[in-house]
């Protein structure tokens, strides 16, 4: 797979209008107008429809991630997105959600699923409980920092084989990881020992492109670095 194959409270009165709102109305908003107030619209929408397979039931986007390609349809053998989306975070493929077969007009990344699957909401944004065990001060790069294992709320072991059998398409293997908390912004940053020596045919571009389609298998919250490992990176 080549890597370059790439919310003001409402009133009572505007919550009615919300639910009636369909989610085939909201496909039809441009790409760029659909901020966060329609996020949260789509987020209702999406719990009062139901989905079906479209054929091909499995599509790759230009980037090379795979997506289980579903269409709107209220029908007896239709499911609602639940449904489908612990299989998809068992295949390690993100949701396309098209009204036409020509175009997907919303697609969901495999870290989209996984922040639905973690925190019940897509784009949620939360994030809870996110060290397992011993949390260990240091300064790494010259920065206070705290420093352990991300927790299975945090990162699922769902979600670590699927990043496992990405990495290994690029020969990366027994790669380890870590969660450190920075105290100067009071932010998380997950953390791989990945190095630019590890690739062959090292190109600064290919080494950004890794980190960024790895980004794709974690919620959009998450940030994510490379860095050489300590003793306190354990195997993914």
């Amino acid at each position: 797979m080549s890597i370059f194959k790439i919310f003001k409270k409402r009133s009572s009165e505007s919550i009615v209008k919300l639910n009636d709102i369909d989610i085939k109305d909201l496909f039809l908003t441009p790409f760029n107008q659909r901020d966060h107030s329609w996020i949260l619209e789509f987020n209702q929408a999406l719990k009062r429809h139901s989905f079906t397979k479209l054929n091909p039931e499995n599509i790759e986007d230009e980037i090379g991630m795979h997506y289980l390609n579903l269409s709107l349809d209220n029908q007896d053998n239709s499911n609602n997105l639940e449904f489908y989306v612990n299989t998809c975070l068992e295949n390690g493929v993100g949701i396309s959600i098209s009204e036409t077969k020509e175009k997907s007009d919303w697609i969901f990344s495999y870290g989209d699923l996984l922040n639905y699957s973690i925190n019940g909401m897509f784009y949620s944004g939360e994030i809870s409980q996110p060290f397992a065990g011993k949390v260990t001060d240091k300064y790494i790069h010259n920065r206070e920092a705290r420093i352990g294992q991300p927790s299975e709320n945090f990162l699922p072991e769902i979600a670590r084989k699927n990043i496992r059998n990405f990495l290994f398409t690029f020969n990366l293997e027994n790669v380890k990881t870590a969660l450190i908390w920075w105290v100067d912004n009071n932010s998380l940053t997950l953390a791989f020992n990945i190095v630019p020596e590890q690739l062959l045919n090292y190109k600064e571009e290919n080494f950004q492109s890794l980190l960024q389609f790895l980004s794709w298998y974690l919620p959009n919250q998450y940030n994510v670095i490379f860095i050489r490992e300590t003793e306190d990176f354990v195997e993914l």
